[in-house]
């Protein structure tokens, strides 16, 4: 949905503002709250994953901005990378080959995918999906914790800050915040929203019960999920090369999920 948002003339912030605002709505209906007591280190826990979650998003959306969708996903999908490498340091393990070589063989087949685009990039574009995908792989990590419990509160906590931050950004930066914004605009804001929404509700149960490792594995289905839905709804058509990244994809990352259910 970002790329038609910004083909409508929509800016950055106003799309931040408008995801993160109606996700923080609908969590806030739905959640119901836990009796379980939050500490301080929760809380700043919580803080530390909505930073890094709004600086993941931002830079995401800006990256999509600057760059197209296919290129942005290669970059972005370096973060089951840097989670993989991360989370192994922290906890003292060794790498395994098998588990190194199925996130590099992955990496390639994404980057396979986009071998048929032939547009434009801009390497600022390359700069804050790197941005992203380093913020998405703190979160990965830190969202796995026995106090960090998944549902519809996590969510709203999660909502506060950036949608404060976001809509005062916006409304200090537009001349005109109100009058400028089209119909258009609202329409695929919200519809990107939607998406946001599940994403999130759905990612955090999965680093709850799977660990992030096996978490950002599965999520290198994204890619495959985004080129699929080009073709059905607009109507893109694949290079031989893609198909072949699309196969490689599915290949590396049903073995890394089934080599990697020991680091759950």
């Amino acid at each position: 949905m970002a790329p038609l948002y910004y083909a409508a003339g929509g800016s950055v912030f106003l799309l931040l503002c408008v995801r993160y605002t109606t996700t923080l709505l609908l969590s806030s209906a739905l959640d119901k709250t836990s009796k379980k007591k939050k500490t301080k280190s929760l809380y700043m826990r919580l803080i530390a994953i909505s930073i890094l979650q709004a600086v993941f998003v931002g830079c995401y959306m800006y990256s999509l901005k600057l760059i197209p969708l296919s290129l942005a996903v290669v970059v972005i999908y370096t973060f089951p990378l840097f989670t993989f490498f991360a989370n192994s340091v922290m906890k003292s393990r060794s790498i395994d080959l098998i588990s190194a070589a199925a996130l590099i063989v992955s990496l390639f087949g994404i980057w396979l995918m986009v071998q048929g685009d032939a547009s434009d990039w801009e390497a600022w574009g390359v700069f804050w999906g790197t941005i992203a995908s380093i913020a998405q792989a703190a979160v990965n990590i830190l969202s796995r914790h026995k106090d960090v419990e998944p549902g519809w509160g996590l969510i709203k906590y999660l909502m506060i800050l950036p949608t404060g931050v976001f809509a005062l950004i916006y409304f200090i930066i537009t001349p005109e915040p109100i009058a400028s914004v089209t119909f258009e605009m609202i329409q695929w804001s919200l519809a990107s929203a939607v998406g946001m929404i599940g994403g999130f509700y759905f990612f955090f149960y999965s680093i709850a019960k799977i660990g992030p490792v096996r978490t950002s594995n599965v999520m290198f289905f994204e890619p495959i999920f985004t080129i699929m839905i080009g073709i059905v709804a607009f109507h893109n058509s694949l290079a031989l090369s893609q198909w072949v990244g699309v196969l490689v994809i599915i290949l590396a990352t049903s073995s890394l999920e089934i080599w990697g259910k020991k680091y759950s």
